[in-house]
């Protein structure tokens, strides 16, 4: 499937998408976020689209947000999201286009919005003022947010242990993908880069060497011995995560016993 195809594909799928929302009554604007409006998009980049809609009409778009796209051309599928406010829906020959629905009452300036965004559709200037008013906003974890990431990568630490020693080596491989997870998290706080929202998209380009090489280190067969190497190289790598996070944020949560939860992993037989 070649790049030119697939662009022209996701063109007409955007185009026609904006052209739908833009001839509907209650909708105030329409931009794009993520890789297209950075300029960082591949052939096989999806569309990231905000609909902001008037606040009497929201719950009707929601209502409806898997039907819309079914009468686009090539549509495919939408994948299930029980009570979400967007949708994300599939087109041939392989194309993804995300749909958020914005009510316009709850519109407000944010640090999201000092990312790339590509303004489509914007008659009463809603958009571009909510833009100009998030400038100088800055991303900042809140200690909540950290504090159920640790005791998260901590428990994915313990539970592989435990299911290693029981056998269950699937289920093994499941849970460093948690802790990967959380350590992609940590990465990117302790570093001050924009959260994502798919945190390991893309992390392969930003990722801290000596995480990304710990990372890389820990795919390994589904083999008992190399679980648990995997997880020793994950745990080491966090452990240190931990200790800067505590440092850099002045958690609350009791530095000591997080850094003894790890180490009974790494100290056990």
């Amino acid at each position: 499937m070649d790049a030119e195809t697939l662009v022209a594909a996701r063109d007409r799928l955007l185009a026609t998408a904006k052209l739908y929302f833009a001839g509907q009554a209650g909708v105030v604007g329409i931009y794009l976020g993520g890789s297209l409006p950075a300029a960082t998009a591949d052939a096989y980049s999806d569309i990231d689209l905000r609909v902001v809609v008037e606040a009497n009409v929201h719950q009707d778009f929601v209502d409806r947000r898997l039907d819309i796209p079914r009468s686009w051309d090539g549509f495919l599928f939408n994948e299930w999201l029980e009570g979400a406010n967007h949708c994300v829906s599939h087109f041939r020959p392989f194309v993804k286009i995300d749909i958020f629905y914005l009510a316009s009452s709850a519109f407000a300036a944010s640090p999201w919005f000092t990312l790339p965004i590509s303004i489509l559709h914007d008659p009463q200037g809603i958009v571009a003022d909510v833009l100009a008013r998030s400038r100088g906003l800055t991303f900042a974890p809140v200690d909540s947010e950290i504090d159920r990431s640790i005791s998260k990568g901590i428990a994915a630490v313990h539970e592989t242990y435990r299911r290693i020693r029981r056998g269950e080596l699937i289920h093994s491989q499941a849970l460093l993908d948690e802790l990967r997870y959380h350590m992609v998290l940590a990465d990117d706080w302790v570093n001050d880069r924009p959260p994502r929202g798919v945190a390991v998209a893309r992390y392969e380009l930003r990722a801290s060497p000596a995480i990304l090489s710990a990372v890389a280190a820990s795919y390994v067969p589904l083999d008992v011995n190399g679980l648990d190497r995997a997880l020793r190289v994950l745990a080491v790598c966090y452990r240190t995560q931990v200790l800067t996070l505590h440092e850099r944020f002045r958690l609350e949560r009791p530095r000591d016993h997080d850094i003894e939860a790890i180490d009974v992993v790494l100290q056990a037989k």
